[in-house]
């Protein structure tokens, strides 16, 4: 079954291919686009560089929670290991997600800021 059409842009975004330790994000810039890491995984620091806030790894989505909490990197995100990303475009989300019930909405804000 082909996903809804809402959804199909989604589905044909451009990919990153990383080397190990290249930068995906900084902390503070505006999440534009969100990643689903399809191979290797990203690091993400705290923004001072200092300790390791999350390891992300293939079929998890990077950004989402940044993008609903602010919308800017709350990290420093590194490539672990040679990684492919699937780039995400925020504003065909952030539309799917206005259209939304409120209370989903509320959800998924408060799911963020958690």
């Amino acid at each position: 079954m082909p996903p809804p059409p809402r959804l199909r842009e989604l589905l044909h975004q451009q990919r990153l291919h990383l080397l190990h330790g290249e930068v995906v994000f900084m902390p503070e810039e505006r999440v534009e686009t969100i990643y689903l890491v399809e191979r290797g995984g990203v690091v993400v620091f705290a923004p001072s560089g200092e300790g390791v806030l999350t390891a992300i790894g293939p079929l998890r989505i990077i950004g989402l929670r940044d993008m609903m909490a602010g919308g800017v990197w709350q990290g420093v995100g590194l490539a672990q290991g040679p990684t492919v990303l699937r780039v995400l475009e925020t504003a065909p989300i952030l539309h799917l997600i206005d259209a939304a019930p409120d209370a989903h909405q509320r959800l998924l804000r408060a799911l963020a800021a958690a």
